[in-house]
């Protein structure tokens, strides 16, 4: 079973800042995107996470569910993946 606190630390060894909510966000990048970069967050609540990734709709940004999961049911590999999220 991965606590919050550990999912939080293995995010910021992979180069993601928590935000002032206690999510956390990472933009890297990207020449084959509209506007040359992704954003993805981990947004993390009271028994479960989300994976998410921003989208233009409209004339407005959103959050678009790619992976959600339960810390329970959330581990991380010996490779160091994450295990277990549903998408």
């Amino acid at each position: 079973m991965l606590t919050k606190e550990l999912l939080g630390n293995w995010l910021s060894d992979k180069g993601y800042k928590r935000d002032k909510f206690g999510h956390y966000q990472r933009t890297v990048l990207d020449a084959h995107v509209e506007g040359g970069s992704i954003t993805t967050r981990f947004k993390m609540q009271s028994n479960s996470v989300r994976y998410e990734k921003q989208a233009m709709i409209g004339d407005h940004n959103e959050w678009i569910r790619l992976a959600s999961g339960y810390y329970k049911n959330i581990s991380i590999t010996e490779d160091g993946k994450l295990a277990g999220m549903k998408r």
